[in-house]
């Protein structure tokens, strides 16, 4: 027995209980656990892979009406969140050294962590809507879906299960794209302003050959 059908069982205290966990259920948790693992540090490469795209959003909004907000404000929106940062920060942060050059360094750091708060942001946006969606296309899916009641109307002829699980999933879209737009926008303003593409910043704990050998030298004579 899995630890994710032992999690996903609702208030599973015996392995009976944990039985219930359909096999597209552990599928769905497992993946899910795993996206929440190995990012860490989302890029926005990452939440462009997850978040609805353009031709999703437009479907998705003929089909059910909700609101994805405009593409040119979400962009310009990220885009000003991190220029006008720099241009009200510019004479605080970036200094001029001894030898008349200026540094960036500190600007850099600010507008970086900026930009990651909201890659952050659309990520888990993003992953929500990818798990949603996952569970209404199982749903939908006749060989994950033993109870088969798909077809079948729901109470006084509204929606039925699947119904739900797709307008569920239908309503995330919405959030997640429009943060995947708006953090795709403060990349390129980064882009634009530091000159190069933003990266999540990643703590270095590895010890370079210097310092391991003379770590060994001290350890040998101390």
């Amino acid at each position: 027995m899995s630890d994710a059908a032992t999690t996903i069982a609702p208030k599973a205290q015996n392995r009976k209980a944990a039985k219930k966990a359909s096999p597209a259920a552990v599928r769905r948790f497992n993946e899910a656990r795993d996206r929440t693992k190995a990012i860490a540090s989302p890029t926005l490469a990452d939440v462009l892979r997850l978040a609805p795209n353009d031709d999703k959003i437009a479907a998705i909004v003929q089909h059910f009406g909700f609101e994805a907000g405009d593409y040119d404000e979400l962009m310009g929106a990220g885009l000003s969140m991190i220029r006008d940062q720099y241009t009200l920060l510019e004479d605080v942060l970036v200094v001029t050294d001894f030898r008349g050059e200026r540094n960036f360094k500190a600007m850099e750091m600010h507008l970086g962590r900026i930009v990651d708060g909201l890659i952050r942001s659309a990520y888990g946006a993003a992953n929500f809507y990818e798990n949603k969606r996952q569970i209404a296309r199982d749903e939908q899916n006749s060989f994950s879906n033993e109870s088969r009641d798909e077809d079948r109307q729901g109470i006084d002829g509204g929606e039925n299960r699947v119904d739900r699980a797709v307008r569920f999933a239908a309503q995330q879209a919405p959030k997640a794209y429009a943060l995947a737009v708006m953090a795709q926008g403060a990349c390129d303003a980064y882009r634009e302003l530091i000159g190069e593409d933003w990266k999540p910043y990643v703590k270095d704990n590895a010890r370079s050959l210097t310092e391991n050998v003379r770590a060994a030298q001290w350890g040998a004579v101390l």
